[in-house]
């Protein structure tokens, strides 16, 4: 080795003694005078590259970079570093040309296969990313990331059983990876395990005592569990931590909400879109809020915010490629399209105003899933509806959500419009359910004491069938099971063990069905009751909305719609609200619906 050679190796192991030092200054300078001095050799280039990486000059790594793979171009580090440094400069189409042309020279190369993955899932092209992950960890199964980036990606597809293998398997690798426990938790607690969420969250807060995500999702679980108290302190200490953390407000205005302070959560709620205008979720939560406490004018400009928010990207039934309407006039040849949302619920409430366009000179169409036309037509709201994939053909006319024709329409408790019945079955299949229900002079009364039990974001409106039951124990009545996807457990507990008779089995059958021609006779079954007692699902507005008595059982918070006080709604002329008086207490709302039940039938228990 010649002293000069002898001179530049001491100078480049100096200049790696002070990386680690962390002297990253120092070191910079000298791969600097060793390059002013003509050095030739790429892993100077390369080294200088990443020091200046470190300190976050990545113009300045990308120019190193390029200049070492010009010297080298077939040294796989070198690309793989520069995909790295133009993907932190946000050039991700850049970053994967470099990556790719890693692997190219070293197929093996592990890190460029989950760098790859990376770039691929931040561009949002989730197959690509999963697949050059499983690619890393087929050369290195010990990868904890590459098993932590996995399972959010399953996460993000809502795929939460695969996602929390994932989690688990970085776990096994790294017990203390405190992002896959917290991300564990994430999944657990949207797969409805709030409990397993929580110890995991502490978990977490054990190892980063300091972690406001944590805290703030801990919160979430725990308010999810039913712990209102200990789920609003999670939020108050993320606020104390962080002030400005617009995410804690809005789920403490979502806690307070559910245990009844309106106001309180309103004021949170507000809070948030202060921090972040652009805040849909929050915005659409006080929209909720502004709705459910009377202020229908605020709230329904607000509520288009629904559209916005990450969950909410898919509720509409149809996406017509023609103009949404505005509320503006239009002449009579111009179709308007009003497209169905949400669940069936909600287009069962609203679809009454495809109508009361139709009165006001529009050339309305409505679309729905295939399932509502039959009742639809019958009902005379509209005598041809029309299908999604009917309306997303349509390029000409306007359209516009269901719910947000209550805007345009002003619709509020002074001006309902529309309050009697306006849904009705077919005359042949009412006839038909007349004669199979007439009997033996004791009132026929529909009971549904749950809505879907996949909507775990709408569990405490259901009630548990041991308190549902003392319904039943009341009055001597015909009691029809009206329940969709009713469990064999919850029937026999109904029942006590009894075996079902063929007519119930028969209705059970219908409930569940989704054939167009069955729900038009699962509403002729509800339309023969003499009254239908319900939690504030599907059934509710069948019930009240043929104009049949339907008793409503509400939770202390209830769905926006409800309103807060009072024992009817504007909505329905044949509805009577029964509300709970305390957060979770559906016992004091059983025994009034049970001495309503004995005055209003006069019949002795």
């Amino acid at each position: 080795m010649t002293k000069s050679s002898a001179g530049r190796a001491a100078k480049e192991q100096k200049a790696i003694s002070l990386i680690n030092q962390g002297k990253l200054k120092e070191a910079e300078k000298i791969y600097g005078d060793l390059i002013a001095t003509g050095t030739r050799n790429h892993i100077i280039y390369g080294n200088l590259a990443a020091v200046c990486g470190m300190q976050g000059n990545f113009n300045k790594t990308t120019d190193l970079l390029e200049k070492a793979i010009e010297l080298k171009p077939d040294f796989p580090e070198h690309h793989c570093n520069l995909g790295i440094a133009v993907q932190k400069k946000g050039d991700l189409n850049a970053a994967i040309i470099s990556y790719n042309k890693a692997i190219e020279l070293k197929p093996e190369y592990t890190d460029a296969h989950y760098n790859l993955g990376n770039a691929h899932h931040e561009l949002g092209e989730l197959t690509s990313a999963l697949n050059s992950y499983k690619v890393a960890l087929q050369l290195n199964h010990k990868q904890a990331k590459a098993h932590n980036n996995i399972g959010n990606i399953y996460h993000e597809i809502g795929d939460m059983q695969s996602a929390i293998i994932s989690y688990r398997n970085a776990l096994e690798i790294n017990p203390n990876y405190v992002d896959a426990i917290y991300n564990l938790g994430n999944s657990l607690k949207d797969n409805g395990d709030f409990k397993e969420a929580i110890i995991c969250y502490n978990k977490a807060l054990e190892l980063a005592p300091n972690y406001v995500d944590a805290i703030n999702n801990l919160g979430n679980a725990l308010k999810d569990n039913g712990d209102l108290k200990e789920a609003i302190a999670c939020f108050k200490k993320v606020l104390n931590k962080t002030p400005t953390y617009p995410e804690a407000y809005n789920n403490l205005g979502n806690t307070l909400e559910k245990q009844g302070e309106f106001k309180a959560a309103i004021n949170a709620y507000n809070k948030a879109i202060e921090l972040k205008p652009t805040y849909p979720e929050a915005q659409k939560n006080l929209s909720m809020a502004e709705l459910l406490t009377g202020d229908y004018q605020s709230g329904w400009l607000r509520y288009e915010y629904r559209f916005k928010c990450k969950k909410n990207n898919d509720i509409l039934s149809a996406a017509p490629p023609c103009k949404q309407w505005n509320g503006e006039k239009l002449s009579q040849d111009t179709r308007l399209i009003v497209i169905s949302e949400q669940g069936l619920g909600d287009t069962l409430q609203f679809m009454r105003y495809a109508r009361a366009l139709r009165n006001l000179g529009y050339n309305v169409s409505l679309c729905t899933p295939p399932r509502l036309h039959p009742l639809i037509q019958t009902s005379g709201i509209d005598p041809f509806p029309i299908t999604p994939e009917q309306a997303n053909q349509m390029n000409h006319g306007r359209w516009v959500p269901l719910l947000s024709v209550a805007r345009h329409l002003q619709i509020s408790p002074s001006n309902p419009i529309i309050s009697t019945n306006y849904i009705k079955p077919s005359s042949e299949k009412f006839n038909k359910w007349q004669d199979i229900l007439s009997g033996n002079g004791n009132p026929t009364i529909g009971i549904n004491w749950r809505g879907n039990r996949k909507n775990s974001d709408a569990k405490e409106r259901n009630i548990p069938i041991y308190d549902f039951k003392e319904i039943l124990k009341s009055i001597k009545a015909n009691f029809l099971v009206l329940q969709r996807d009713a469990q064999q457990s919850e029937i026999k507990q109904l029942t006590l063990n009894q075996k079902l008779t063929g007519q119930q089995q028969e209705i059970l059958r219908i409930a569940d069905s989704d054939e167009p021609e069955e729900l038009l006779e699962y509403t002729a079954i509800i339309a023969n009751c003499d009254l239908v007692i319900t939690t504030g699902t599907t059934v509710a507005h069948l019930a009240a909305g043929t104009g049949i008595p339907t008793w409503t059982l509400l939770p202390k918070s209830p769905s926006w719609r409800w309103g807060i006080e009072g024992d009817t709604t504007f909505w329905y002329s044949s509805m009577r609200l029964f509300r709970q008086q305390q957060e979770g207490n559906w016992d004091e709302v059983i025994q009034r619906v049970t001495e309503s039940l004995q005055k209003q039938f006069c019949t002795d228990t």
